[in-house]
């Protein structure tokens, strides 16, 4: 965890940095998107397992193409754990599955047709990505259980607290969460 925050930490206020320039207005074509956040709520991993990560961290980017559509990409991980034990210390056993994601998305973005204020950034979006699921155990066995493709939706929104920073949540299926939520660079 500590690795993860001495790279998160540079790396966001480098981003906010770079980013003083920025428009006013929420989003409009040419603008650069990127969110860092985390996930909550899996579809993956049912009841008895216990997460790895408390979280699952997600990053995502995207360009605007018209003064409406963003595309770009998405990474997302999240690792969940289930243990067993007979009662003998000797047969305690515990299974890791981690699963990765690698996306596209593109958004639709209501702001300027809705007239919102520019600090709002309303929109929704599909997602289509290739998911990868390992386990590993504590008797040292590991593996790659499979992979595939999947199709989401999703409808979000970000609140502009300077003219390139701010906060954003996003409901529905994509990635590996129900529900993103973090903070948001444009520049």
């Amino acid at each position: 965890m500590k690795k993860t925050l001495l790279f998160i930490i540079p790396l966001v206020f480098a981003l906010s940095t770079c980013m003083a320039q920025s428009s006013s207005v929420a989003y409009n074509s040419g603008v650069n998107l990127v969110n860092i956040g985390i996930g909550v709520g899996t579809p993956f991993f049912g009841s008895g397992y216990s997460a790895s990560l408390p979280v699952n961290p997600t990053v995502s980017y995207e360009r605007g193409i018209t003064d409406a559509i963003s595309v770009g990409g998405q990474l997302s991980y999240a690792s969940y754990k289930y243990s067993f034990s007979d009662g003998y210390i000797a047969n305690n056993y515990s299974i890791k599955y981690s699963a990765t994601y690698i996306g596209a998305r593109a958004s639709y973005h209501l702001s300027q047709l809705l007239s919102i204020p520019d600090k709002f950034d309303l929109y929704g979006g599909a997602s289509v990505g290739y998911v990868v699921v390992g386990a590993s155990d504590n008797q040292g066995n590991a593996a790659i259980l499979g992979s595939a493709f999947g199709v989401g939706g999703f409808a979000g929104g970000k609140y502009y607290f300077s003219s390139s920073t701010a906060v954003y949540a996003e409901l529905g299926y994509q990635s590996l969460s129900y529900l993103n939520i973090g903070i948001a660079f444009k520049f």
